[in-house]
């Protein structure tokens, strides 16, 4: 073995010993709150799949969504819906307003666990930031799986 490779056997076993940070064990458990989401290797289309816009849904919007359009809370509300509803689609395979439309009790639930977990009284961008991106990676996935637009 070469002593390049005896430094990186023993930089990976130094850094394997090493206890985790205070700070990064905060941000795991943090991350353990959001939900987990199964997704297949190769994602394909649902056959038969019918894909109905969000937008054209709107009938079928709960009601607190369109009063947490505003507020102090208004962007974690939007990051935390957004995750939910694509989550759905994943879950349910339904790419109809019915699939589409999430729950808002599974969004307020969401929403207390993370003021859990962060320990605050009120939701910041900051603190769903992890939510608004695990929902942008889920997205393009919904729609492959649906054959169009979310």
């Amino acid at each position: 073995m070469s002593i390049l490779g005896l430094i990186a056997v023993f930089s990976a076993a130094a850094w394997a010993e090493t206890p985790v940070p205070a700070e990064l064990a905060q941000e795991d458990a943090y991350l353990d709150v959001l939900p987990k989401v199964e997704i297949a290797e190769n994602v394909q289309p649902i056959p038969g799949a019918v894909n109905e816009e969000f937008r054209n849904c709107r009938a079928l919007w709960p009601a607190e969504y369109e009063l947490s359009q505003k507020g102090p809370e208004a962007r974690a509300y939007r990051d935390i819906y957004g995750f939910i509803k694509v989550r759905n689609v994943v879950q349910t395979q339904d790419c109809s307003c019915g699939g589409k439309v999430a729950n808002w009790e599974a969004v307020e639930a969401l929403a207390a666990d993370l003021r859990n977990a962060k320990a605050v009284e009120r939701l910041t961008w900051q603190q769903t930031l992890e939510v608004f991106e695990a929902s942008n990676a889920l997205f393009p996935i919904v729609e492959t799986m649906c054959g169009g637009r979310f």
